[in-house]
């Protein structure tokens, strides 16, 4: 847990501008346990069978409102990785708000989707099980020491639709011919959005790397709209509750890509805040308000953003 003194003064203000009267209901959740999550793999066992297994291994399981494979776990839920069924591959431990982007991006069976920053794999083994192993996956992440434990994650969960890349995001465009239905970029970022499940990692150092990281996420997120086909959909998504790493990156792509519209994510059962349009003297998009701000004491995950966008022409 954090308690609201230890939060840096820049940082407390932003929290108090950006929340508004809700900045009391903020500090009382991150100062909660952090919730536990698993998705059920369907392309492993079917839902019903995955809750049946859990309930004799004593793990209470609650669905979640916006995802009919997420659940929220307690009781025995410490011991799943040591479990047979979790070495099998029938259960992924992955973050509530994790799991919204690519319900956002929503792929279809038969697309070609490219996830730029894919390592360790969360987002792409929920790829390919909502594609049901159709279609085709290009999972991609530049760091190669992050590109063994993808691997390990798509053969843990049978996923058998990706191919695997070790790339610079910001480059990739120049490098493959194709275009794509769907792009995720789950940008790097700061992660000020795991206040509650990772409070050790929150320091003044994050806020001060901020111009470097938007630096590099308004490379990958002008990459990624490059190789989307027109009317194409892309996410762009972050852990991270600063509007410089989002709302001004998502403003960067629409003030140099006339083609770039924001869409408003359909994800029903979630409880979100819209985009801001504004943020101290700068001002964005008006469309920015159809993105979305997930935040800890609405949905007990951790803080999201997420962006959808379409390629026009």
């Amino acid at each position: 847990m954090i308690m609201e003194e230890a939060i840096p003064p820049v940082f407390k203000k932003r929290f108090q501008v950006l929340l508004d009267d809700e900045y009391d209901h903020f500090i009382e959740s991150i100062n909660q346990p952090p919730a536990h999550f698993i998705r059920i793999n369907s392309l492993k066992i079917n839902i019903e069978s995955g809750l049946h297994r859990l309930e004799e291994l004593n793990i209470s399981a609650t669905p979640l409102p916006w995802y009919s494979a997420g659940f929220r776990v307690s009781g025995n839920y410490k011991q799943l990785p040591f479990t047979r069924e979790y070495s099998l591959g029938y259960y992924y431990i992955q973050e509530g708000g994790s799991m919204l982007p690519p319900l956002a991006l929503n792929p279809k069976p038969h697309h070609l989707v490219l996830d730029l920053c894919a390592a360790p794999g969360s987002k792409t083994t929920q790829l390919a099980q909502m594609m049901n192993n159709q279609g085709a996956i290009i999972a991609n992440d530049r760091v190669f020491r992050r590109i063994t434990s993808l691997g390990h994650n798509l053969q843990l969960c049978g996923v058998i639709n990706t191919l695997v890349l070790c790339e610079d995001g910001r480059h990739l465009s120049t490098r493959i011919p194709h275009k794509f239905d769907r792009v995720l970029i789950d940008a790097p970022c700061t992660a000020s959005g795991h206040l509650r499940s990772k409070p050790h990692q929150f320091s003044i150092k994050d806020f001060q790397r901020i111009k470097g990281i938007q630096t590099l996420q308004k490379g990958l997120i002008t990459s990624g709209f490059r190789l989307l086909k027109p009317g194409g959909h892309l996410v762009y998504s972050t852990c991270s509750l600063h509007p410089e790493e989002n709302e001004a990156v998502i403003h960067h792509l629409l003030s140099h890509s006339p083609d770039a519209g924001i869409v408003h994510p359909n994800v029903p059962g979630l409880k979100s805040h819209p985009g801001l349009t504004h943020w101290e003297d700068t001002q964005y998009h008006e469309t920015l308000h159809d993105c979305l701000r997930v935040y800890p004491h609405e949905n007990n995950t951790d803080s999201f953003f997420i962006a959808l966008i379409r390629k026009e022409n």
